[in-house]
């Protein structure tokens, strides 16, 4: 019994040390380790068939005004529906976090970009901030909308599945 706890402290320990942030808000670190590493995983490698990656795949997302409003909206209303992610196929449903202020979700964005998606950002990469959110948020979306924003986004990496 010992020996479980002892294991089971070692491994929380090591998750913890994995989610920590490399450097930047740790706000927005502790909002990813709080609400998004349970699904998407510390490194925001995601878990396959079931949770996509984070990690490599959103950045490009920023490249548009409409792509930055998508990330926004897959955290304020959540989305759901069949998408591809780097390969892999994900039918599921995110939920929303409306219970996320506009800075904690310009936080969590910012984290998620510059810490998992640096490789894939543009080079003039603006970082999101509350106003944009608070702006992007304004209009209420269902997932099954936030699912057809996707649909028209036509991203290269993360692409939802024809029905």
């Amino acid at each position: 019994m010992l020996t479980r706890s002892i294991l089971s402290a070692a491994m929380v320990a090591a998750c913890l040390t994995v989610a920590a942030p490399a450097a930047g808000d740790s706000r927005g670190a502790a909002l990813f380790t709080q609400h998004c590493a349970v699904c998407h995983q510390a490194g925001a490698q995601g878990i396959a068939g079931m949770y996509p990656p984070l990690a490599d795949s959103v950045g490009g997302f920023v490249r548009s005004g409409a792509g930055r409003a998508y990330l926004v909206h897959v955290l304020s209303f959540g989305l759901s529906g069949a998408i591809t992610v780097r390969g892999g196929r994900y039918n599921g449903f995110m939920q929303s976090w409306p219970q996320l202020s506009d800075d904690d979700i310009a936080r969590l964005l910012n984290h998620v970009l510059t810490n998992f998606n640096a490789a894939v950002l543009p080079h003039d990469f603006t970082r999101y901030t509350a106003a944009e959110v608070k702006r992007d948020r304004a209009r209420a979306m269902t997932s099954s909308d936030v699912y057809r924003e996707l649909q028209t986004l036509g991203a290269a990496s993360v692409k939802a599945d024809a029905k």
